[in-house]
């Protein structure tokens, strides 16, 4: 430990608290004269006190007990316990967000707690094998992102993918994507920038992990009203529901009929507002506005006969066409 001047011992005991204590680890008098001591503060018990007092004053929780004989801890802090608990199993569960830059944010997270819950943080990182991306851009691709959204600029960038020996390609054969960027989304596992591509008049997505040399322009991005169905400003939880798999699509209105006891999947996926008809006999029906994609016709057909496509007749022709090819495909 260092030698600070007498003048930093408030801070250094704010410090105490912060790192050594919690509810499970309070801590006596003797610690903290002793902590300071070796870092070169001699301070007598009533100081001590006195300091402790005025911490409460401005608005730290140091809490007293006496079990075992007085000691004291930091109680609430800037987050709760439980919050980052939520947050160290996100960011460790994330694939888009590298094995490094996991262990750094839960770091981060743990430096709000004493060392002893900051412990139990960091074992969110070791019980959480996800399958990490590799692509170390990711917080620098985010970063410029954000700036060029802030500042209505569009971008640039290049988009790989991967072939099946497990190397990179980049997409258009290297050539740059130019796009007005709107929002960053958090779907299935991946981070998307949901955008507009110059040379089309609708709403596209990318994986941020898989952008790479990312430019901020100067050149001032698209009304989101020019190229979508959205007035100012994304909405989230519409496109959410709109969109399967990521893939995109026209918006459509679609009337399915499902089997009741697929009720919950069905309120899972598009919440409870979707408008529901029909319901008798072991059956309901839902009118829902959706982007219909290969990724929506997939995801019907996951539930076999339980459900059933009422409306428009073009998406009925698509999944009997899909079906028809899939039963080639087993049949041969």
């Amino acid at each position: 430990m260092g030698e600070y001047p007498k003048r930093a011992k408030l801070l250094l005991l704010v410090k105490y608290f912060e790192r050594y204590t919690d509810e499970q680890h309070p801590s006596k008098m003797t610690d903290m004269l002793q902590y300071l001591k070796e870092n070169g503060i001699e301070a007598e018990r009533k100081a001590v006190y006195t300091d402790i007092s005025l911490l409460r004053d401005l608005g730290y929780d140091i809490v007293k007990t006496t079990d075992g004989g007085a000691a004291y801890f930091l109680g609430e802090r800037t987050m709760e316990i439980a919050e980052a608990e939520i947050c160290a199993s996100a960011v460790s569960a994330a694939k888009f967000i590298t094995q490094k830059k996991s262990k750094e944010l839960i770091d981060k997270l743990g430096g709000l707690f004493s060392d002893a819950q900051s412990a139990i943080l960091r074992q969110r990182l070791e019980l959480a094998r996800a399958l990490k991306t590799k692509n170390e851009e990711i917080y620098y691709n985010i970063d410029k992102i954000v700036r060029a959204q802030n500042t209505n600029k569009k971008i640039s960038f290049l988009y790989f993918e991967y072939l099946p020996d497990k190397t990179l390609r980049l997409r258009k054969e290297g050539k740059r994507y130019k796009a007005s960027p709107y929002t960053l989304m958090w779907f299935e596992d991946a981070y998307y920038l949901v955008c507009n591509i110059d040379k089309y008049d609708n709403l596209s997505h990318y994986r941020v992990d898989r952008m790479t040399k990312i430019e901020v322009l100067d050149e001032p991005q698209r009304g989101i009203a020019e190229v979508s169905e959205y007035k100012n400003y994304i909405d989230y939880d519409e496109y959410h529901r709109s969109v399967f798999s990521m893939f995109g699509g026209k918006p459509q209105n679609v009337r399915i009929r499902f089997r009741e006891t697929l009720a919950t999947a069905v309120f899972d996926r598009f919440g409870l507002d979707v408008a529901v008809s029909d319901i008798r006999d072991g059956w309901f029906s839902i009118s829902v506005n959706v982007r219909v994609s290969p990724g929506f016709s997939s995801w019907l057909t996951i539930f076999g006969d339980d459900a059933e496509v009422i409306a428009p007749d073009s998406l009925k022709n698509e999944m009997k066409a899909m079906i028809r090819s899939l039963s080639r495909v087993y049949n041969n």
